[in-house]
């Protein structure tokens, strides 16, 4: 019986070799950028893997009085309160008032812990990072918040530096100055 089931193995073998497809060979000298392709205010925009917490459905806010216009409102979350900030508003700085945003992304850094709304979620993504381009035009109201990017099917996605985003002193000081805010005129009363 040993020896059929040898003659067996050796069979397999010789058909394998003459009908088997040859596995694909992996570059293992290519390195890939990893992240998460998203919209902001409808512009398409990579964020680098371990940058954000996560992104979630955006959930209902609160608004705050006394806040600035990106501000939307403060939401319950994970047992505890997350601001959530308009993306259109924060980097258009006009109020958006198509479509609601669905989804934001949770960013929390030493310190700070915010959402901000996207206009789209298209997932995870992979490129060769020998294909980065750091010389290509960014959309104006992104670019002191990016680094280079990809181009991909004919378009240019950013790489948004969450780095720079919390560094920025106006996104990490909500409050309202000079009596303007979020709510309006009424909240100078």
């Amino acid at each position: 019986m040993t020896g059929s089931a040898l003659q067996s193995l050796e069979l397999i073998e010789r058909l394998h070799a003459e009908v088997g497809v040859e596995a694909p060979r992996s570059d293992e000298h290519s390195l890939r950028w990893i992240g998460t392709w998203i919209g902001i205010a409808g512009v398409p925009l990579l964020v680098g893997e371990r940058e954000i917490e996560e992104i979630v459905e955006t959930p209902p806010v609160t608004r705050i009085p006394g806040t600035k216009p990106w501000v939307m409102g403060v939401a319950a979350f994970k047992g505890g309160l997350l601001p959530v900030l308009s993306g259109d508003a924060l980097f258009r700085k006009e109020p958006y008032s198509g479509r609601v945003r669905d989804y934001c992304m949770v960013i929390k850094r030493p310190g700070l812990y915010f959402g901000i709304t996207l206009s789209h979620v298209e997932g995870n993504f992979g490129l060769p990072i020998q294909d980065r381009l750091t010389d290509h035009s960014v959309d104006p109201d992104f670019e002191k918040y990016t680094i280079g990017g990809f181009s991909y099917r004919g378009e240019f996605l950013a790489i948004l530096d969450i780095d720079k985003l919390v560094a920025d002193e106006a996104v990490s000081d909500a409050s309202a100055a000079n009596g303007f805010s979020s709510e309006g005129k009424d909240d100078e009363h």
